[in-house]
């Protein structure tokens, strides 16, 4: 660290937010200081607080109905106490913030220089537009961004999601702050991408002497980048310490319980099915079970039980099987703006076999989305081949095709976007069975209920609306919706990336539970590896469009064939600090090489 003197200073801090059902206490006595150069990181799950003591930090509580107690002090400058106008001066130039979502914060329609050039300029009125262009230029550069100088002109939906990130990151910089608060500036980034940002945050730190602090549910996130890490639960901190000490003895019951939901690249799927199962035979015993359903409660219809799980039989045919397809679309570009060819997937084959579990990983762009939605025949594959339990489905239309959507189902990755948040989850779950002809309202409302129950949810939520769940309750929800119709298989898009730590646990556990009770298959796309490698039984890394490996899960982990699968693996966040900070050494060593 550049100095012990601490340009962060939080001193018994209270957050209190009125409600109908009375005051809630969002953070309640979180005191810390971060020392300029110095590193810290807030942890916790969703609830915990984090979010609040950033915003209050930047003094953004103003026009809400949250009242503080406490002292905060930024530079040494009291932003409880400041004027509105005082908080202007200081945000930007003492204190700056990077979002979590870069698209909410880049306005669309502005390039990218008009937005670092105000942001400059309502710091310092007397400097020229030439003057702050060139500034942003630098700081544009100085985030990697290739050939800012034309990059400067770009609009926010001309970057990918990794660069976008780093456009956020110039405009903090923009005006050299003291301080930069990162809040879950990761979260909704592929591993590579994660670890460059992630890479830079801390090379901004050690080269500008700036404080950082870096908000995270994930201790892996924060690990190899922060000097000491402050664990928060229900607005309190649980634990704080340094980094290494929290990570390798932690003395908090809620901390170890953290560590233990963040999914490890070094545990295979034997290991955590192994885990999972001794759990659960642990929760379940002595719980006494119900022998069946009253058959007249249900008026004859079939309760929702298990299919005996039963592995392949040697030489059964795939459940699906895809043969060499390939995905086109017409992009407008090149000169002219004529229309071009743009091969999202180019040749992809593999078998997947009743009861497996196929992983699909690789970074934002690679085709695993693409690929899902061909598997799914939500779009109609360019060339090649897709069956399903031996019947062709590349090309068949829709009205032959609806009665097989049943056996194939897609849980999607937001649990917010993709629950209708005008219909309660009863008539959300219920619809599917309705479409499949199923007339009778009194046995959909039990079928629906009896799932609800199955994925850890209650019987009485089925008029509840999405809004009044969580989001890892909301993705139970998503996974009862696909599970409805018996299906045979269930395509699984980035279903736990949106989610904390815990819960991210909780729903891969859900995930195996299931499949061991309904024989269920599933196809599961992820760029998270640790999370890929725990719930499959193959894995296939796609990269620009291609399988540039293909094989059992623990081969591919162990000995990977692939120079890019073994990038991906060095690009996984470690909960080792020491582990985390060399392979960041070993990154810039081969970044530097290019």
């Amino acid at each position: 660290m550049a100095s012990t003197e601490p340009v962060v200073r939080v001193d018994d801090l209270r957050v209190t937010f009125p409600t109908l059902d009375g005051d809630v206490r969002a953070v309640n006595g979180l005191s810390f200081e971060v020392p300029a150069g110095g590193a810290l990181g807030i942890v916790g799950e969703s609830g915990s607080g984090k979010s609040v003591t950033s915003l209050a930090l930047m003094g953004l509580h103003r026009g809400t109905k949250a009242s503080i107690t406490g002292s905060i002090e930024v530079t040494g400058k009291d932003v409880v106490a400041a004027t509105d106008r005082e908080l202007r001066r200081m945000r930007g130039n003492d204190i700056a913030m990077v979002f979590q979502d870069p698209m909410q914060s880049l306005h669309p329609q502005y390039t990218i220089g008009d937005q670092l050039v105000e942001a400059y300029r309502v710091h310092h009125p007397k400097a020229s537009r030439a003057q702050a262009r060139k500034r942003a230029v630098a700081s544009l550069e100085r985030v990697g961004i290739p050939e800012p100088g034309k990059r400067i002109n770009s609009y926010p939906h001309e970057f990918s999601g990794g660069m976008r990130q780093r456009v956020v990151i110039a405009m903090g910089l923009m005006c050299e702050p003291k301080v930069l608060l990162a809040d879950e500036p990761t979260t909704a980034l592929d591993v590579t991408v994660q670890a460059q940002v992630l890479d830079l945050l801390d090379g901004l730190r050690r080269d500008l002497g700036m404080g950082l602090i870096l908000v995270s549910h994930d201790l892996a996130v924060v690990a190899g980048s922060v000097d000491e890490v402050v664990v928060m639960r229900h607005g309190e901190a649980v634990e704080r310490g340094d980094v290494r000490t929290v990570l390798s003895a932690p003395e908090h019951p809620y901390t170890r319980a953290l560590l233990a939901a963040v999914p490890r690249v070094e545990v295979s799927r034997a290991q955590r099915r192994a885990a999972d199962r001794a759990e659960r035979a642990e929760r379940e015993r002595g719980v006494q079970r119900a022998e069946g359903a009253d058959a007249a409660e249900r008026g004859g219809f079939e309760p929702f039980t298990p299919a005996a799980p039963a592995a392949p039989a040697d030489g059964e045919a795939p459940l699906l099987r895809v043969q060499d397809v390939a995905m086109c679309f017409k992009v407008r570009g090149g000169l002219w703006g004529r229309t071009m060819d743009f091969w999202a997937v180019k040749g992809v084959s593999f078998d997947l076999h009743r009861g497996e579990t196929l992983g699909v990983v690789g970074e934002s762009g690679s085709g695993k989305s693409t690929l899902s939605r061909m598997v799914m025949r939500l779009v109609e594959p360019t060339r090649g081949r897709i069956e399903f339990q031996g019947r062709d489905i590349t090309h068949m239309p829709e009205r032959r095709l609806r009665p097989l959507r049943k056996d194939v189902q897609m849980v999607f990755q937001s649990p917010y976007s993709s629950l209708n948040p005008r219909v309660t989850v009863g008539d959300a779950i219920g619809t599917a069975l309705r479409v499949q002809g199923e007339r009778d309202t009194k046995k959909v409302r039990l079928r629906v209920q009896e799932l609800l129950e199955r994925v850890g949810l209650e019987a009485a939520h089925y008029n509840r609306f999405p809004h009044a769940f969580s989001g890892g309750q909301r993705q139970r929800i998503a996974i009862a919706r696909a599970l409805i119709l018996k299906p045979k298989l269930i395509v699984c898009d980035e279903p736990v990336s949106a989610l904390d730590v815990s819960t991210q646990d909780q729903v891969l556990k859900l995930l195996s539970e299931l499949q061991d009770d309904f024989g269920l298959t599933y196809i599961f796309v992820a760029h998270d590896l640790a999370v890929v490698r725990q719930i499959s039984d193959r894995v296939a890394v796609m990269k620009q469009g291609e399988i540039v490996e293909l094989g059992d899960s623990d081969g591919v982990y162990e000995n990977p064939r692939s120079d890019y699968t073994r990038s991906l693996l060095n690009a996984a966040p470690l909960l080792d600090p020491d582990e985390a900070r060399r392979h960041r050494a070993e990154r810039e060593v081969a970044r530097a090489a290019l």
